[in-house]
């Protein structure tokens, strides 16, 4: 019996197996029209501070990809970025060292990502209701730890290259972000722990029955994730040159809204690094050209929600699509 595809199962399944490719051609749409009405877009200043801009939530992305893969989902990431801003600026002051500030932030959100971790796993708390506690322990503790930006009194020069300097002609925030991504990229793609995540995030069970200690291998996922927003906490202090207690609002959705845009699917056991990449990208895209074009800039947040809810409906055309495909 033939089996006649509809134009919706047609343009699902491509968003399956043509994922990357249609999201390069999105991106190039993008470009093409927001260079129409300011060519200054194209230029190489504004596409090095797109990169420059995208580098945090792509770092987050990393982890914030291994995390759904699992079936797993982070929301303190934002309110972790502003922590982890505030201890870095404050130990930097104290202790006039820029090593030992950048390590206790990155400290910071290891021990964050080991807390979510073990919440998830021995307390047996859904990630996304444990991970909004999270959210609301760290923005609290964050205003008890200090109600005012912390300023970066003794003028580090080596702190305030991180997010702003060069290498080259190239920001230094791009250069981690492409540092980091690479090793991530061989450790989800070629190694045995990439397997593993997406055989715990497809199957819990089979897993389990398989030999996978599924909770250590989330609880260190957590703790990947939390270390890597660390890092793009580290990047935006920088970036600022002071703590701010405020900072990092919304940044969570910003990064899921990527993720998922990239094809990163919030059932676990699918995405991609290069999806991530692309998807955040877009984001980032976007709203450089509200700013290049002179548009209100308070559209961002508003094109923000509308790409979360188109990404996560894409979501669901594609797992649907999927099912669909495996009953076949």
């Amino acid at each position: 019996m033939a089996i006649t595809a509809t134009r919706g199962q047609t343009f699902t399944r491509a968003l399956i197996l043509f994922n990357e490719i249609i999201l390069v051609l999105v991106l190039v749409l993008l470009s093409i029209l927001i260079s129409i009405g300011n060519p200054k877009f194209i230029s190489l200043a504004n596409i090095l501070n797109i990169l420059r801009d995208s580098s945090m939530a792509v770092i987050a992305g990393i982890g914030m990809t291994m995390l759904l893969i699992t079936g797993e989902v982070d929301l303190s990431i934002g309110s972790l970025v502003a922590f982890v801003g505030v201890v870095t600026m404050d130990i930097i002051n104290k202790t006039q060292s820029t090593a030992l500030g950048v390590l206790a932030g990155l400290a910071l959100g290891a021990l964050t990502g080991l807390a979510n971790g073990l919440v998830r796993t021995k307390l047996k708390v859904n990630s996304l209701i444990g991970t909004i506690a999270m959210m609301m322990i760290l923005r609290g503790g964050v205003y008890l730890y200090r109600i005012a930006a912390v300023q970066n009194y003794h003028q580090k020069e080596a702190f305030f290259r991180i997010g702003n300097g060069y290498f080259g002609f190239l920001p230094i925030p791009i250069l981690l972000m492409a540092v980091l991504y690479l090793v991530f990229l061989l450790v989800i793609n070629k190694s045995l722990a990439g397997r593993y995540l997406y055989a715990t995030g497809g199957n819990p069970t089979a897993a389990r029955i398989s030999g996978i200690n599924v909770d250590r291998l989330k609880i260190l996922t957590f703790i990947a994730s939390s270390t890597l927003a660390a890092v793009a906490g580290v990047i935006l202090v920088s970036r600022m040159n002071s703590g701010q207690p405020n900072s990092g609002q919304g940044f969570e959705l910003e990064v899921i809204s990527g993720v998922i845009l990239g094809g990163t699917s919030l059932g676990g056991g699918e995405g991609t690094l290069i999806g991530t990449l692309i998807g955040v990208i877009i984001m980032r895209i976007i709203n450089n050209g509200i700013i290049i074009l002179g548009w209100n800039q308070d559209l961002q947040i508003v094109v923000s929600g509308f790409v979360l809810i188109a990404a996560v409906y894409l979501d669901n055309r594609r797992k649907n699509a999927r099912s669909k495909i495996i009953t076949i």
